[in-house]
């Protein structure tokens, strides 16, 4: 008989690492929508609403979305808000990475299950170095989040007064780091600060750090270290950083630049946008808009209000979205990358693809597109559910959706007044783009039973495709 550990009583240490991924989520979003109905939570003066708010505000703040039906800094009390932040952070570090922390922490053993659950969560390969790992995402986390915390008070702590505005720092460090874009600003969120660089820099700095990844901050970590020690130069650290973060910080550059430049661009003169913006604002708006496109859902131009154009690219960034092993969400940067150099390899016949020095093995090339296809599958059939109940244009829904599934945030402002049914899908949207699709698929597969062939081999099929 297995014997259970500190974290199976916290876990589900019975259930294979994606069922508990799917399970946790689950209980974390129920457990924060319970908490955000309770009275406590709410204004005295503010409307009641209906539960199904509330759940989709959980839902929300676990998936890291940052979509809303209501306005978190009116209708909830300071308890309320505490709850909101407590379920970004563990959305975006995920509930049972935390709970490891604090079992590695205790000193407490964990079990194998435990750990591949771990890894599930994360996107890490192997074991190497596992306790050092799951620790430093807690450290990097708050790290981060405190620096981001500390520049913002210099802004806000003068505008809101002192406790308010540390409080807001705090909320907006954790939300920006979470990828998650939710505020409590008000109905206008950040489009106030459009021409303040302390915080459209700060929170744009903090969006990129969380959509990186963990494994890729350890990596450049582990580089910077190096370089200070004098043990490599420059040039030498970058040779020695592996595959995946190269690919990650060059497909994050890559897909900011051109952001910035397609809305700067197509928005320049938009009297709606940047049109009434001095040219500096233009380029930081631009590159701010770029940025939450990487899945954050802050934003300092009015969406709806942007070209439809604008729109539409805006769709296709945020269904790529950030990068593995972080807080964002999309098919992810590196995802994207493969499914490009797939295509470019079947055009020039090349067998292998080299990349960085490195070959890539076909079977990540499957993989890529399982992931694609099973999320722009779901993505089609939220449209559809939508485009059924919802009497909004189409670019609207799409763009609704994507930002759903996306974990984006971004809306067009079709969100509150979408039906009981529009919620109910949008919620299940965010979820599943939180977890995955692929998670979910193997969370309810079974894995032990394998398609009996008595050894044979059968021969191939020829199929016309194309």
């Amino acid at each position: 008989m297995k014997k259970r550990t500190f974290l199976d009583t916290f876990t589900f240490g019975s259930l294979k690492p994606a069922q508990q991924i799917v399970l946790s989520f689950a209980g974390v979003i129920l457990t924060g929508g319970i908490l955000l109905s309770l009275p406590i939570s709410n204004q005295s003066t503010a409307a009641v609403v209906p539960f199904l708010d509330h759940l989709f505000t959980a839902t929300s703040a676990v998936c890291v979305t940052g979509l809303t039906t209501i306005i978190p800094a009116t209708q909830y009390t300071l308890f309320g808000q505490i709850v909101i932040i407590f379920l970004m952070q563990i959305g975006g570090l995920g509930l049972m990475t935390m709970i490891a922390a604090f079992v590695i922490y205790l000193g407490n053993k964990m079990t194998l299950s435990d750990r591949l659950s771990i890894l599930e969560a994360t996107n890490r390969a192997g074991f190497h170095d596992f306790k050092k790992f799951v620790l430093n995402i807690i450290k990097y986390t708050f790290i981060f989040e405190f620096v981001g915390f500390l520049i913002m008070l210099f802004q806000l702590v003068p505008e809101y007064g002192l406790w308010d505005g540390m409080f807001k720092s705090l909320f907006t460090a954790v939300s920006a780091f979470c990828n998650a874009g939710i505020d409590v600003f008000g109905s206008t969120s950040m489009i106030q600060y459009v021409s303040n660089p302390v915080m459209s820099l700060t929170v744009s700095a903090l969006i990129v750090m969380g959509g990186l990844g963990f494994g890729v901050w350890f990596d450049l970590s582990q580089a910077s270290k190096s370089i200070l020690r004098k043990k490599l130069d420059a040039r030498n650290i970058i040779h020695h950083l592996r595959v995946h973060t190269k690919l990650a910080v060059f497909m994050t550059v890559i897909l900011i630049a051109s952001g910035m430049l397609l809305i700067f661009g197509i928005e320049f003169t938009n009297p709606d946008s940047l049109a009434p913006l001095d040219f500096g604002s233009k380029l930081m708006s631009s590159l701010f808009q770029s940025v939450t496109l990487r899945t954050a859902g802050f934003a300092t131009l009015n969406i709806g209000l942007l070209r439809p154009a604008t729109q539409m690219i805006m769709i296709v960034y945020m269904f790529i979205g950030g990068s593995p092993g972080g807080t964002a969400g999309g098919i992810k940067t590196t995802t994207f990358a493969i499914l490009i150099l797939m295509i470019f390899a079947e055009l020039r016949s090349q067998k292998n693809i080299i990349v960085f020095g490195r070959t890539i093995e076909r079977e990540l090339f499957r993989k890529a597109f399982i992931i694609f296809f099973i999320l722009l599958s779901t993505l089609f059939i939220g449209i559809l559910l939508l485009s059924l109940t919802e009497p909004f244009d189409a670019l609207a829904i799409v763009f609704e959706a994507t930002s759903a599934i996306a974990t984006v945030g971004l809306s067009m402002g079709i969100t509150a007044s979408l039906s009981d049914f529009g919620k109910i899908v949008i919620i299940a949207l965010m979820y599943l783009g939180r977890i995955g699709p692929l998670t979910l698929l193997l969370s309810i597969g079974n894995h032990t039973k394998h398609i009996k062939t008595n050894g044979m081999t059968f021969p191939s099929a020829n199929i016309l495709i194309g």
